[in-house]
């Protein structure tokens, strides 16, 4: 028997009648056992490539379950971090506004300080400006009155 790699197989008496280039000699089996060997190998592979197929699904499963847990976990993290700025960043806003507040408070109580001292100081120059002027009346009364008086020495 041979076998035509154009897709046939010839009988003995077809190779004798004439023979091309093209044919090439199989030689059949030569016992069950070995037919039976080469089928069970071929099972074999099959049942391996299979086994391979699995595992190689199970640790792409696996893979993208870890993969989701990551991004999960980097998700919450981010949430967490995201709201601990959000508070501080609160706290922050609300410790300005009172130190702005404190201030403007402050500031006002002094400037009413001051508006008091500057209204006190007035009072004050005023004060001195009537005791000055009642002095300096005083002064030129005595110089007018001495005027007409003869200088007194003292000898």
């Amino acid at each position: 028997m041979t076998y035509d790699i154009h897709g046939g197989v010839r009988a003995e008496t077809d190779e004798q009648q004439g023979s091309t280039t093209d044919d090439v000699e199989v030689p059949g089996p030569r016992s069950p056992s070995a037919a039976r060997l080469l089928e069970m190998t071929a099972r074999e592979t099959d049942r391996w490539r299979a086994d391979a197929r699995a595992e190689a699904d199970g640790i792409v499963a696996a893979a993208k379950e870890e993969a989701d847990a990551l991004v999960r976990a980097a998700q919450r993290e981010v949430d967490g971090i995201l709201d601990e700025a959000r508070q501080t960043a609160a706290r922050t806003v609300a410790d300005a506004r009172a130190n702005a507040d404190s201030l403007h408070a402050e500031s006002a109580q002094q400037r009413a300080e001051a508006e008091s001292e500057v209204a006190r100081l007035r009072q004050v120059a005023d004060e001195h400006s009537d005791v000055l002027r009642r002095h300096l009346h005083e002064v030129l009364e005595r110089l007018d009155s001495g005027l007409g008086r003869p200088a007194r020495e003292d000898a």
